[in-house]
């Protein structure tokens, strides 16, 4: 009896034995070092071949928009009246006079230079910039023949 319990453990150790040394391979992971992708971000002001202004009011420099307008020399610059009350548009230089520009129409100017100031004739508040770094500053109202808004 002795014998055939000693055999059992025998065995039993030999099937353990057999199991853990089972002829896999056994690989240990390697590091994989994390990467890092680092991507450059360039800011860059691109101006367009032909921007639109809308005419949005009638006072100041909240009255046209986009306000600077930005447009690459030789682009195309279309004033859109938006607006109800008819707008006559000049550019402060004298390059350009667009005229009376009725609630509804547009009417188109090409650049010629680097850009600059333009007003309402009608509207003396109302300003606006090509290619400005700020839309300029609105001046005062004008006095009325009664001397109001001085």
């Amino acid at each position: 009896m002795r014998s055939s319990l000693l055999l059992n453990a025998g065995l039993a150790l030999a099937v353990v034995a057999m199991a853990s040394c089972g002829g896999g391979s056994y690989s240990t992971p390697s590091a994989t070092a994390p990467t890092t992708t680092t991507t450059a971000v360039t800011t860059t002001t691109t101006t367009a071949t032909s921007v639109t202004v809308s005419i949005v009011g009638s006072t100041g420099n909240q009255a046209f928009t986009p306000n600077p307008a930005m447009v690459s020399d030789g682009g195309t610059v279309t004033f859109k009246n938006n607006d109800t009350t008819t707008h006559h548009v000049v550019l402060d230089d004298g390059s350009a006079d667009l005229g009376e520009i009725g609630p509804g129409a547009a009417k188109s100017v090409t650049l010629k230079g680097a850009g600059g100031n333009f007003h309402c004739v009608i509207h003396s508040t109302m300003v606006g910039s090509i290619n400005g770094a700020v839309a300029p500053t609105a001046p005062a109202p004008p006095c009325d023949v009664y001397g109001y808004g001085c």
